[in-house]
C-alpha cells in the first residue's frame, strides 16, 4: 500500500498539517497502552539493495507499548505484517488519517464603560474604533467557523434602588450620590460622603441642580451660570455604584458562543449596535464571569480549545478585587484548572497612565499568554486596525498549538503509542517532536508535546498539545505531520 496523506492549510498561522502513516499492508493499530517500548521481530528478509532499498519481509513483532519507563502501560496486540521502507528497513504498519484541528472558541469580555465614549484624535471614540474591529473581525473569512461568543461589562446590578434617599439604601453599590467632590466636578462627577474621599485636598460638598436649567451644579446654595438659576441641594439621586459584582451575570453570554458564518456575524454586529456605553470597571467580576462561561463551554465541548479575550481601557474601579495581583490570580487560577482556560488582554488606553501597560501584561501572563496587546491612543495609533491586528494575532496563536487525536478506522482501535509529531520547517527538514507525556515534561527550549489526558492513567485523550516552546516553533510556518502507526519517540535519557 502506498502511503496517502490528506493537508489542511491553517490560513491563520500559514502551518498546513497532514496526518501520514508509514507504508505497510496487513498491519493495525494495536490496542491502546502507550507509546515506545522495545520491539522484538523474528522473521526472513530478501531484496536486492539498491541505496533506496526494497525489501520484503514476514515475521511477528510484539510492541510493548512505552515500555519500562514509566511513561505509559504496556502495549496491547502483536502487529505483524510486509512493507516497503528506505534504506533497505522494514516499516511499520500504519494507517493515514484526515487531519483536523482542534475548533477554537473565543469568549470576548468588552469593556463598554463611560470611557469608551472618549475622543480618539481622529475623531472617532474608542468605542466606535473598537467594535469596528470586531465587526470586521466576525466577517473576516478566515474567522469563518471560529466559535465566538460576546458579553459586556458593566453591567447592573438588579437589586440595586431606582432611586435613593439615603446611603444605606445602596449598601454596596453606594453611596447615594447626594455629595461629590467640588474641584472635580466641573471634568467627571465623583460622589463622595466625607473631605477624606477627595484627592488633592479637595473638599466635599452637597450635589445640587440649577432650578431653571436643571442641570446639576455644585456646591449647592450657588448660582448657575447662564442664568441657569440657583444651585438647589438634591434630596433624591442614585446609588453611585450601580453595577454587578456578581460572577454569574457575566457568566452568561450576551450572545451565546457559536461557529461564525455570515448570520452569526449578523447577530454580534447588532448586539453591538444596541449596546451604548457608560458606567465604570468591574474588572475583576466580568473576567471571572467570562472564564466561567469559558469553562463550562470546554466541559461540554471537550474537543474544543476556548480561550477568554478581556477587551478594556480602563483600570480595574469596582468589584473586589480590583489590584493587577488579584485578577491575575483569577487569570493564573483557571489557566491552571481542567479544562485550562487561556486569557488574552487588549489594553486601549491614552498612553501608560497608572502603570496599565503593566497591569495589562500582569493579567495576560496569569493568564498564560505572556503579554497583552497594549494600544496607546495617544500615540496617534490607528487604534481600529491595532485592535484587529490584535483578534487576528489572538486566533492565530490559539490555533497552532492543539490537534485532535484521529480517529482510527472502523473495527479498530488506537494505539496511542503508535503516534508522533514531526515538524517541517519552511527551509529546513523534518524533525520529530518528542513525547513528553504532561506539561510539566515540557522542555523550556526543545519542546515537545502531550495529551490533553494521559493514556497511562486510564482516560481518552482528545487533543494532541504542543509545549509552549513548539507552539512558537509552528507559528513560525511550515509543515506539521502526525503519523500513526511508529513507536512513539521520547527524549533520549540524560547522560
Amino acid at each position: 500500500m502506498r502511503n496517502r496523506s490528506t493537508m489542511v492549510a491553517l490560513a491563520a498561522t500559514g502551518v498546513s498539517v497532514i496526518f501520514a502513516a508509514c507504508g505497510g499492508s496487513g498491519g493495525s493499530i494495536g490496542g491502546g497502552g502507550g507509546a515506545g517500548g522495545e520491539t522484538a521481530s523474528a522473521g526472513t528478509s530478501s531484496g536486492t539493495d539498491t541505496g533506496a532499498g526494497v525489501n520484503s519481509s514476514s515475521g511477528a513483532s510484539t510492541d510493548s507499548g512505552f515500555g519500562d519507563d514509566g511513561l505509559g502501560g504496556a502495549g496491547a496486540g502483536t502487529n505483524s505484517g510486509a512493507g516497503e521502507g528506505a534504506g533497505g528497513d522494514v516499516s511499520c504498519a500504519g494507517e493515514t488519517s484526515t487531519a483536523e484541528l482542534v475548533p477554537l472558541d473565543l469568549y470576548i469580555m468588552l469593556d463598554a464603560s463611560g470611557s469608551m465614549d472618549e475622543r480618539l484624535a481622529n475623531g472617532d471614540t474608542k468605542w466606535t474604533a473598537v467594535t469596528g474591529a470586531l465587526e470586521a473581525f466576525f466577517t473576516d473569512p478566515q474567522s469563518e467557523g471560529l466559535g465566538v461568543g460576546l458579553q459586556y461589562f458593566p453591567l447592573e446590578d438588579d437589586d440595586v434602588p431606582s432611586s435613593c434617599t439615603s446611603n444605606a439604601q445602596c449598601g454596596d453599590n453606594g453611596p447615594c450620590a447626594l455629595r461629590v467632590c467640588r474641584n472635580s466636578f466641573s471634568t467627571a462627577i465623583e460622589v463622595c460622603v466625607t473631605d477624606a474621599e477627595c484627592s488633592d485636598g479637595d473638599t466635599c460638598v452637597d450635589l445640587g441642580v440649577c432650578s431653571r436649567s436643571r442641570e446639576l451644579c455644585a456646591p449647592a446654595g450657588g448660582t448657575c451660570s447662564d442664568r441657569g438659576g440657583t444651585c438647589q441641594r438634591v434630596t433624591r439621586s442614585t446609588c453611585a455604584n450601580p453595577y454587578s459584582c456578581t460572577v454569574e451575570d457575566y457568566a452568561a453570554p450576551a450572545v451565546s458562543i457559536a461557529p461564525l458564518d455570515g448570520a452569526r456575524a449578523e447577530v454580534l454586529v447588532g448586539s453591538i449596535g444596541r449596546k451604548d456605553p457608560g458606567g465604570g470597571t468591574p474588572t475583576s467580576a466580568a473576567l471571572a464571569g467570562a472564564l466561567a462561561q469559558a469553562r463550562a463551554h470546554a466541559e461540554a465541548n471537550p474537543t474544543h480549545r476556548v480561550v477568554t479575550v478581556l477587551a478594556t481601557d480602563g483600570m480595574p474601579t469596582h468589584c473586589d478585587p480590583t489590584s493587577a495581583d488579584g485578577i491575575a490570580a483569577l487569570a493564573e487560577a483557571a489557566v491552571g484548572g481542567s479544562p485550562s482556560i487561556s486569557t488574552f488582554v487588549i489594553g486601549v488606553f491614552d498612553g501608560d497612565d497608572e502603570g496599565a501597560q503593566a497591569t495589562m501584561d500582569l493579567i495576560a501572563q496569569g493568564g498564560g499568554t505572556e503579554s497583552a496587546f497594549f494600544i496607546d491612543a495617544a500615540a496617534g495609533t490607528d487604534v481600529s486596525q491595532a485592535f484587529l491586528d490584535a483578534l487576528t494575532a489572538i486566533r492565530g496563536q490559539s490555533l497552532a498549538c492543539e490537534y485532535q487525536v484521529p480517529a482510527p478506522s472502523a473495527g479498530q482501535t488506537l494505539d496511542y503509542g503508535t503516534l508522533n509529531v514531526q515538524h517541517t520547517p519552511t527551509n529546513g527538514d523534518p524533525t520529530t517532536i518528542f513525547y513528553v507525556r504532561n506539561e510539566a515534561g515540557c522542555d523550556p527550549t526543545a519542546g515537545g508535546w502531550y495529551y490533553d489526558v494521559d493514556p497511562a492513567s486510564g482516560g481518552t485523550p482528545t487533543k494532541i498539545v504542543m509545549c509552549s516552546a513548539t507552539c512558537t516553533q509552528f507559528r513560525e510556518g511550515g509543515q506539521v505531520q502526525v503519523q500513526v502507526g511508529c513507536k512513539t519517540e521520547v527524549p533520549p535519557p540524560p547522560r
